[in-house]
């Protein structure tokens, strides 16, 4: 292969090495592997399930990606007041197997309640309800993070009704520091080769 070929590959490709971890896309794949919630009096009683959802990618810092996660809801036919109207907390447990270590677990709480000349009146026999705290915080990499919403949901009784999730990408993680190594070292390949370009000499013989 050519030198000057040779030279303008490795450059090129170091110059890409160094570009690619600040920018990388990352692809977010987990699931929900455990719940909390009241199951039994008082508080009103909820059931919960988790809900599989595809892999997406966060591209750029700020990007966001809104997604169903889990199903929460009552068997219970009507609201207590005074009993099912206790708020209790519920918990679920956040896994992802990418990007590699991130968990979390988001937080809330749960009640019954009754709202007067609404779909939530004494004749519809109340509602229920979640809410959640503030985003949860999910670390990766070296620096890397994003975070995830989850939506305040409302439920008849009985009833259920779907939890989404919105991903919002903080920080790309930086490269670990023997990352920079093979960078260092690869630009040390590249000088060392452009420094024996400059020293060839072309040589003409005449007949």
């Amino acid at each position: 292969m050519n030198k000057s070929v040779l030279v303008g590959a490795l450059a090129s490709a170091s110059l890409a090495a160094i570009g690619s971890p600040a920018a990388a896309a990352v692809t977010v794949s987990g699931s929900i592997d455990s719940m909390t919630l009241n199951d039994s009096d008082p508080g009103l009683v909820l059931t919960g399930s988790a809900l599989a959802f595809a892999d997406f990618i966060l591209a750029n810092v700020g990007d966001t990606h809104t997604v169903d996660v889990m199903t929460i809801g009552t068997p219970e036919g009507f609201v207590n007041i005074g009993e099912d109207t206790i708020s209790q907390p519920i918990s679920a447990n956040f896994t992802f197997s990418s990007p590699a270590g991130a968990a979390g677990t988001a937080s809330g709480e749960s009640s019954g309640f009754i709202q007067l000349f609404t779909s939530c009146g004494l004749l519809a026999g109340g509602c229920g309800q979640v809410s959640w705290y503030n985003p949860t915080i999910f670390n990766f990499g070296n620096g890397g993070s994003f975070s995830m919403s989850l939506s305040q949901t409302t439920f008849g009784t009985p009833g259920s009704a779907n939890v989404s999730a919105t991903f919002e990408l903080l920080a790309n993680a930086v490269p670990e520091p023997s990352t920079w190594a093979m960078l260092i070292l690869g630009f040390g390949v590249v000088g060392g080769a452009m420094r024996n370009a400059r020293r060839q000499r072309t040589s003409v013989s005449f007949a």
